[in-house]
C-alpha cells in the first residue's frame, strides 16, 4: 500500500507517542479497539481549567492509524476538554489521505476520544465540577 508524505512522516517519527505517567495529576484515559482485531487506541490527556494541556497516545496498528493519532493529539492540545466530543474523523481522511477502506480505524479513535471525554466528565461530577486525580 502506499501512504502520503504525511502518513509516512508521522509513522516514521511519531508526535505525542508514549504513555502518560508525567501527565499526572488530572489525567483522563479512553481506550478503544484491541489488539486482536488489528487496531487498538488508548488516548491520555492533562486537564487545566478545563484545557486540554497535554495529549498522548498509545496504539497498535496500521501507519494510517498512528498518524491518525498523531495529528488528532497535536490539534487538541491545549483546546477545550469539550472538542474530545467534536472530533469528525472526515478531516483526518482528507488531510492525511486516508483511503475509505481505512476509515473505520478513525471510528476507533473516535471511541477513544469519547470515553476520555467520559472519564473527564465523570470525574467532574465526582467533585463538584471540578476535577481531580483520584
Amino acid at each position: 500500500m502506499e501512504y502520503s508524505p504525511e502518513v509516512e512522516r508521522y509513522f516514521r517519527e511519531p508526535v505525542n507517542l508514549g504513555s502518560a505517567e508525567s501527565l499526572a495529576p488530572h489525567q483522563i484515559q479512553g481506550e478503544a479497539g484491541s489488539v486482536e482485531r488489528g487496531t487498538w487506541i488508548i488516548i491520555q490527556a492533562r486537564v487545566e481549567a478545563g484545557q486540554l494541556e497535554a495529549v498522548r497516545f498509545l496504539a497498535y496498528g496500521c501507519p494510517h492509524t498512528i498518524a491518525a493519532c498523531c495529528r488528532t493529539t497535536e490539534k487538541l492540545a491545549g483546546a477545550p476538554v469539550g472538542e474530545l466530543l467534536n472530533f469528525a474523523p472526515d478531516w483526518l481522511t482528507d488531510e492525511l489521505t486516508i483511503p475509505v477502506e481505512k476509515a473505520g480505524k478513525l471510528l476507533i479513535l473516535q471511541d477513544a476520544l469519547r470515553e476520555c471525554f467520559d472519564g473527564w466528565q465523570t470525574g467532574a461530577r465526582e467533585h463538584n465540577g471540578n476535577y481531580v486525580d483520584r
